[in-house]
């Protein structure tokens, strides 16, 4: 099976950017505003095959959470879920 094309971002972001602190995560968590939270790449501390862990040393988010990741310097998306148009609607992106 092929890697997931999130591990390989993610894992590229950790490894090679030099400052995870240029990205950013969406993922989906029931509860939370708009039930997104949107977490700074630094934050993750290991990627594993169908999730990633956070620093806190509890948390692991699977990818099927994930809806985007963007890098914050150029203002680009290098990954968005697929979604049907009418939820597309409520994703939260920034100005």
């Amino acid at each position: 099976m092929p890697e997931h094309p999130l591990r390989r971002i993610l894992s590229r972001i950790l490894r090679a950017s030099g400052d995870a602190s240029r990205f950013e995560v969406v993922y989906i968590h029931r509860g939370a505003e708009n039930n997104q939270i949107i977490i700074n790449t630094s934050e993750i501390v290991g990627v594993a095959k169908g999730s990633f862990a956070l620093a806190d040393g509890e948390t692991s988010i699977p990818f099927h959470r994930i809806l985007i990741v963007r890098d914050l310097d150029k203002g680009t998306i290098l990954w968005e879920k697929r979604r049907p148009d009418s939820q597309a609607s409520n994703l939260d992106h920034p100005s």
